[in-house]
């Protein structure tokens, strides 16, 4: 007859697939821990850019409002003003002034811009916190890492 008191210790030692399932396991909880720091972190580096670049926004739309808003009446004011100043004809100095006024609302823009291409720097940290994270996970995988 089968000594079932045996059997029972025998299935009582870790197999390798139960160490297997168990590392497993726990390097799948590791994982889910791991993506959710990484998203609070990607979460608070977003949050953060978003403040920074308020203001340029800001003033970028304020700019184009006001630029829009304005460049009728600038235009034929000061086309009318160079015209009668200089003894131009009115259509050349509409398009001197036009061309002028264009070029600083062109500079305005580019100021703007080049504000908000520095907000991406606010994501550093999330790159280099989910390169380390990447790297530890392809250490356990391949077996370099103690766990």
């Amino acid at each position: 007859m089968v000594d079932v008191e045996k059997m029972s210790q025998e299935y009582q030692h870790a197999s390798p697939v139960g160490q297997f399932r168990s590392s497993a396991g726990k390097f799948g909880c590791d994982l889910f821990e791991l993506a959710e720091l990484q998203g609070k972190l990607l979460r608070a580096d977003a949050k953060s850019a978003v403040e920074k670049s308020m203001t340029a926004v800001l003033f970028a739309l304020i700019g184009c409002l006001s630029l829009l808003g304005c460049m009728p009446v600038l235009f034929l004011g000061a086309a009318s003003a160079v015209a009668y100043l200089l003894g131009l004809e009115t259509w050349i100095a509409q398009l001197t002034v036009g061309f002028g006024l264009s070029l600083v609302s062109i500079a305005m823009i580019g100021i703007a811009l080049k504000s908000l291409s520095k907000t991406g720097e606010q994501f550093k940290r999330s790159m280099e916190e989910f390169t380390k994270n990447f790297e530890w996970a392809k250490d356990v995988f391949s077996g370099d890492s103690p766990r």
